[in-house]
């Protein structure tokens, strides 16, 4: 005679297991979208600078000249949503596990954190073939003999570009991440020699600080971006949540999600980033 033991659906649910976002401490909301949809950023250029002429009739400092500015434009693109039904019969027999709002928390987890990074990400990388910008194309794949020296000469031509000194972020593949622990002058988080540790952040090489991105979120053979927050401002308008009860047309719960959100790469900052292609 054959046993049939009994089985039973779990009281809860199993969620996929998602890093957080890694893309938070690049990026900036200095700028204010309140009430429009596009906002137009003013750039004044520099002088010509010349020498003072005390034997001069008039204009000793130089011939005057109007200040110039550049333009650019941000225009938002990004309006994300979704629509999902928890018909009450489901609700009442799978034993408790289907309530909207812990459903809510897992599709931004799971869907939209990794959706931003990667969006984010990827206008980084767009903007690094613009000049000004530091793209180093690999002559090889990405090596513990190559990856230190590589991320020391990208992090050098920030400073040769007269980029921010100080907060710039690195953000790398776990396979890039590795072959740089295997360096001596990398500085794990957990040294106590690191005092700034902060969220997120793995280590330290030549004063950058290091986050570890998933691959699936950086952009095509790219293992390393350095930048740094004022690069890029990630404003966010909206995000709402409509949870219906008993919705005309359904019995149950339907639940309503929108998320207005871009990523805009400011032009005369590029000489605060540099990028690494492993092809």
């Amino acid at each position: 005679m054959a046993i049939n033991l009994a089985t039973k659906f779990a009281s809860k649910t199993s969620d996929l297991v998602k890093a957080k976002a890694k893309t938070s401490k690049i990026v900036n909301d200095d700028w204010d979208f309140d009430g429009v949809n596009a906002i137009k950023v003013y750039t004044l250029t520099d002088p010509t600078v010349g020498n003072y002429s005390p034997v001069a009739a008039s204009n000793r400092y130089g011939t005057p000249a109007e200040v110039q500015d550049t333009i650019q434009t941000w225009t938002f693109t990004r309006d994300r949503s979704f629509s999902s039904v928890m018909d009450a019969l489901n609700e009442q027999d799978t034993v408790g596990v289907r309530q909207p709002a812990k459903y809510v928390a897992q599709a931004v987890k799971n869907v939209m954190v990794p959706e931003i990074d990667a969006y984010r990400l990827a206008a980084l990388v767009t903007a690094g073939g613009v000049p000004r910008s530091t793209t180093l194309l690999a002559a090889a794949a990405t090596t513990s003999a190559n990856a230190y020296t590589n991320f020391l000469t990208l992090n050098a031509a920030i400073t040769d570009g007269e980029g921010y000194e100080d907060g710039r972020v690195a953000i790398v593949t776990q396979g890039y991440y590795n072959f740089l622990k295997l360096a001596s002058g990398f500085t794990l988080a957990s040294d106590k020699a690191y005092s700034d540790l902060r969220s997120g952040t793995v280590g330290n090489v030549d004063g950058v600080d290091v986050v570890v991105c998933p691959s699936s979120r950086m952009p095509a053979n790219t293992d390393l971006i350095i930048t740094h927050p004022k690069v890029m401002a990630a404003p966010e308008k909206l995000k709402d949540v409509v949870i219906h009860k008993n919705a005309p047309g359904f019995n149950g719960h339907l639940i309503e999600y929108r998320h207005r959100y871009d990523a805009f790469v400011d032009t005369t900052k590029l000489n605060c980033l540099a990028i690494h292609k492993t092809a």
